[in-house]
């Protein structure tokens, strides 16, 4: 009885102790940046299994979030390995990861990929994991509706940087807008 006891104690402080994140970080979450293990891990596995389920005949080319450290790019292109690289301002396509979400032993990335048919459509990769072992893609979800094409978002060179004006994270900005209609109007001259 007292070996049960100690074993179901061991088991629920062990799952008390994970970790529940949101990257990038979102209110009432705690706050993490993209080298903060485990998620190296859970974006490169992430991106992988989605590749392959996604487009698997063509170079991955991934895409991270806005404000993502340069060492966190370096750190997801090292464990995708051979056969991918990181996103440029040349290129147009990209699986672009919009956001992770790790709690406890379960992790869900959500990417937005071109579709062989030139559609931009989102998906949620589906992991598990824990304390000590990898978290391994168990299957993806995905969602019927369209999404913009994603814009480059080059690596942040300190952990706060500030996000570009404009159009939201990791969206083209439309050029047919009129930037000129957003502006304000100057103040009436007094004579």
């Amino acid at each position: 009885m007292l070996r049960t006891l100690l074993r179901s104690s061991i088991v629920l402080l062990l799952a008390g102790c994970a970790a529940t994140a949101t990257y990038p970080p979102t209110a009432g979450n705690a706050t993490v940046t993209a080298n903060t293990p485990p998620l190296p891990q859970v974006i490169a596995s992430s991106l992988r299994y989605a590749q392959q389920r996604g487009n698997p005949n063509e170079q991955l080319v991934f895409n991270l979030p806005p404000n993502t450290l340069q060492s966190a790019w370096d750190e997801v292109g090292r464990r995708l390995g051979d056969g991918c690289r990181p996103m440029t301002a040349a290129d147009k396509d990209a699986y672009t990861v919009r956001q992770v979400r790790i709690n406890g032993g379960k992790a869900e990335v959500d990417i937005v990929y071109p579709s062989p048919e030139g559609v931009y459509q989102i998906m949620t990769v589906h992991l598990d994991g824990g304390f000590g072992t990898d978290y391994r893609p168990m299957y993806v979800q995905r969602w019927l509706i369209p999404s913009k094409q994603q814009a480059f978002n080059p690596p942040a060179s300190g952990p706060w940087s500030e996000t570009p004006s404009g159009s939201g994270p990791g969206e083209i900005e439309d050029p047919t807008a009129d930037s000129r209609a957003a502006a304000p109007a100057a103040p009436a001259a007094k004579h």
